[in-house]
């Protein structure tokens, strides 16, 4: 499931492994140019423990499509990833 509100950046991520709703914006998406997320889309993305709004998780990286999983540096943070496939309802 994915809230997304293209004119403000941001949105809501969801799947069904993981533990709660995550709090999304645009910058965290890794892609070349405009980023915005759309309906039908894959991706993966990882998120931290974090008061954002009413959500308790923010997604801190998110990969369109097939991207690389994991931060270049090689770093692991204390955070959950998942992947899920977009649907939304029209």
């Amino acid at each position: 499931m994915l809230e997304w509100h293209s004119e403000e950046g941001r949105g809501v991520l969801a799947s069904d492994t993981f533990p709660d709703s995550a709090w999304a914006h645009f910058s965290a998406i890794q892609a070349e140019g405009f980023r915005e997320l759309t309906a039908g889309q894959s991706v993966a993305f990882s998120a931290e423990p974090a008061e954002q709004d009413e959500y308790r998780w923010r997604a801190v990286s998110i990969w369109p499509e097939g991207g690389a999983t994991h931060s270049q540096d090689g770093e692991e943070g204390p955070g959950f990833s998942s992947s899920l496939d977009i649907t939304l309802d029209s």
